[in-house]
């Protein structure tokens, strides 16, 4: 069976990168397109920065991919050498992936135009330096948290800001890279020609933060509650009899409800949403915290299962890999490692088949990337909307189905805001006797059917695979399910929590010993979003150059795995990388956020031997090691002593006075900006970097008025992209004009809404 990617070969070049600072943007998008059947060639530096001294990603994300390792521009060697061989490698690549600062790339002459020129089908993918109105940013998580305030919207231990466990803006850099590659090879298949695509760090944050960041004219209860407030207080997660933690949710119709009655809890007058809202939750949490602290947590999964509402257990990162379930569904698979021998690492998290018939499609020289492709879009709340979005925001053309009454999240505005922007929206009722008709000339109508549905419910509403193949042998049909369309949890609800729970994810940001952190960004869902897009674009690129139909797969178990894909298994050992301390500070004396005088924070992030002597001329203190500390991997998160000096000499003047030293001096460190969730949002949408560079989308929104969101990255050329709306559209507001598209006629048009089948404004 062929791979969509079969035959391309990819070139991954990062040089100049800490793989804890930035690794996943220089990683995934190589590590994604191996996954689709690509030939990858990966080029790094032979010298590791002291930053990851002892941390193993490498051995996860590199795997399958041919290593070729050059000097860096500090190693001594002749840099004309390493650019030499990467433009070898070049000539004959389909797309080459370049991550690292401008001294590593553009000054070793590793620039579009040149490269082009020696191949010009040549896709050339940037992931740039990030930038903004301040100046430049080191590409070092860290510092883009620091800088954009987002170390201050996490609800941790204790007040003030937190360290960010979760590497959210080198993921968005590496998902928005992989796409702006497949999304130029597509293209490229009409035009014959490559073209290029960028994008940063800091606008990966933009790429993966949509649910909270936005702003709105005027504000609702739900827009409050996550554009200015920072969501909900009680994070549903216990502590166990045996100290182990188990999370709940209550996202189901009746859920709530039902586990009151379970757990003999008074039942709620307003019902969940109020109660999340207004706190009354907070009160609750606190008897149910008394109740699970008298079983183990094994006791409480299996009590709890069953029901409407969920609980899952909270693993540390790596330790869902010992689930059967994921290797039922494809997400653990074995690797040999030649130091560590036999290991237990991730799977794909998106797979792409072909099915169906057809030759290959024969495009308009002038397509300009997606602008020949309609998208069917039949998802729901937020992981499943976000795919069209970006296929949308690439010029395609979508058409939102949602049900007469609205999608479920329309309540819920800014997770409805953050994945429905220039989309088309049809109100149908799909369980009406008239909806297969209807379904069947959408069908015939779209290149993409999407959906996230349970498994089992586009079966009963027909519009499964079978029936989508049925009308459309050549469809690209994507199905983004929860934990993977088979094995034991198939038919389990699905939500970003619970997935954070079962990844890693809320352990790793609690810290080591400390109750687990609940991160409210949506950033699990918005991932499976861009990872099913992925799929897409695969799925299209490969029915353009070979024909048929072709079916993509994604979960978001995958998603939320792949957010923490560095870590695996070696035999029966668990090897998570660098462990959060219990004061969530930081990894390491190198690595972490430090107390001026004046209680200010800033973060410092110290990526090598040369800026650690640099540090330690400027603070001047005895007993600091000549080398930095390797970063703590060890779960007991015991603190460095190099920690306890720094705290303690920082502390003799305010950040602001240390930042100004250590950056004079060549120390990468910035201030920790301290914003509430309206200051954060506004930091992105209100920055004149972004304004110029379009980055920002503004359009008027029913009583919201006027809105801001960020755009999705990557930026694409040298042609722009295809004009697309910014719009959040009404309910059915495209309903009939989509049928008149369809072929219905005026009377079948009316007989539809008479029947209530579908609800919409008049075609204007």
């Amino acid at each position: 069976m062929m791979a969509p990617l079969e035959g391309l070969r990819v070139v991954e070049v990062s040089i100049g990168l800490s793989a804890v600072g930035a690794g996943l943007a220089g990683s995934l998008p190589g590590s994604l397109l191996r996954d689709l059947g690509a030939d990858v060639t990966r080029v790094r530096s032979a010298h590791r920065p002291a930053l990851d001294a002892g941390v193993e990603f490498a051995r996860v994300w590199d795997r399958g991919k041919e290593i070729v390792e050059i000097g860096g521009a500090d190693s001594g060697t002749d840099p004309a050498r390493g650019a030499e061989t990467i433009g070898a490698l070049a000539r004959d690549a389909d797309v080459l992936f370049l991550a690292g600062p401008e001294e590593e790339i553009e000054r070793r002459g590793l620039r579009y135009q040149e490269l082009a020129r020696a191949n010009p089908r040549l896709v050339v993918v940037r992931v740039r330096p990030s930038r903004n109105a301040l100046g430049a940013i080191p590409d070092l998580e860290l510092l883009v948290h620091a800088r954009s305030g987002l170390l201050t919207q996490i609800r941790g231990h204790r007040p003030g800001p937190v360290f960010g466990d979760l590497a959210v803006a080198a993921a968005g850099a590496g998902l928005s890279a992989a796409v702006g590659a497949l999304a130029r090879l597509y293209e490229r298949e009409a035009t014959g020609r490559g073209g290029w695509a960028e994008t940063s760090l800091y606008e990966g944050l933009q790429a993966v933060l949509p649910m909270i960041i936005g702003k709105v004219e005027h504000h609702s209860a739900t827009t409050t509650l996550l554009w200015k407030n920072q969501g909900p207080a009680e994070a549903l997660a216990y502590r166990c009899a045996d100290g182990g933690y188990v999370q709940l949710w209550f996202g189901a119709k009746g859920a709530y409800e039902a586990f009151l009655e379970h757990m003999g809890d008074p039942p709620s007058e307003r019902g969940y949403n109020a109660d999340m809202m207004s706190g009354a939750l907070v009160e609750r949490g606190e008897r149910w915290a008394k109740r699970f602290a008298t079983r183990d947590r094994d006791w409480w999964v299996k009590d709890l299962s069953g029901h409407k509402f969920r609980c899952e257990p909270v693993w540390r990162p790596g330790e869902a890999l010992r689930d059967p379930h994921l290797r039922e569904v494809g997400l653990s698979e074995d690797h040999q490692d030649p130091e560590r021998g036999a290991m237990t690492v991730l799977g794909p998290a998106v797979r792409v088949t072909p099915a169906g018939g057809g030759g290959p499609r024969r495009a308009a020289s002038a397509a300009s990337l997606l602008s020949d492709v309609r998208v069917l879009d039949l998802s729901a709340y937020l992981a499943g909307p976000v795919t069209p979005l970006v296929l949308a925001e690439l010029g395609a053309d979508v058409l939102k189905v949602e049900p007469t009454g609205g999608d479920a999240h329309r309540a819920m505005e800014p997770m409805f805001a953050a994945g429905q922007r220039g989309k088309r929206a049809m109100a149908l009722d799909l369980k009406s006797p008239e909806a297969p008709a209807v379904l069947e000339r959408l069908f015939r109508w779209a290149d993409v059917v999407h959906h996230n549905s349970r498994v089992g419910l586009a079966e009963r509403l027909g519009y499964d695979e079978a029936a989508v193949r049925a009308a459309n042998p050549e469809a690209v049909y994507s199905f983004a399910s929860g934990f993977g369309d088979r094995g034991p949890r198939a038919l389990l609800p699905a939500n970003d929590q619970l997935m954070q729970a079962l990844a890693g994810i809320e352990a790793g940001q609690g810290g080591a010993g400390r109750p687990p952190t609940y991160l409210v960004w949506g950033a699990v869902d918005v991932t499976g979003g861009w990872i099913a897009a992925c799929g897409v674009l695969a799925g299209l690129y490969a029915r353009r150059r070979h024909g048929g139909g072709q079916a993509v797969s994604s979960s978001l178990l995958g998603a939320a795995l792949t957010l923490k894909s560095g870590a695996f298994l070696a035999g029966e050992e668990v090897v998570e990388g660098p462990v959060l301390d219990a004061d969530q500070t930081g990894y390491g004396a190198a690595y972490r956020i430090y107390q001026g005088r004046d209680q200010k924070w800033f973060a410092l992030a110290v990526p090598d031997t040369t800026a650690w002597d640099r540090l330690r001329d400027v603070v001047r203190i005895d007993g600091l090691p000549a080398a930095p500390p390797p970063l703590r991997t060890d779960r007991d998160g015991r603190r460095q002593p190099a920690e306890a000096l720094l705290e303690e000499a920082f502390r003799t003047k305010d950040a602001a006075a240390w930042v100004t030293e250590l950056r004079h001096a060549g120390v990468p460190v910035e201030p920790v900006v301290e914003a509430d969730r309206t200051e954060f949002a506004a930091g992105f949408v209100d920055d004149p970097v972004n304004r110029v560079l379009g980055r920002v989308a503004v359009h008027e929104w029913g009583d919201r008025g006027r809105v801001e969101q960020p755009c999705f990255p990557p930026h694409l050329g040298p042609a722009p992209r295809p004009p697309v709306p910014a719009t959040i559209p009404r309910l059915g507001e495209h309903t009939m004009s989509a049928l008149q598209e369809l072929g219905f006629d005026d009377g079948e048009r009316a007989a539809l809404a008479e029947s209530g089948a579908v609800r919409g404004e008049p075609p204007t």
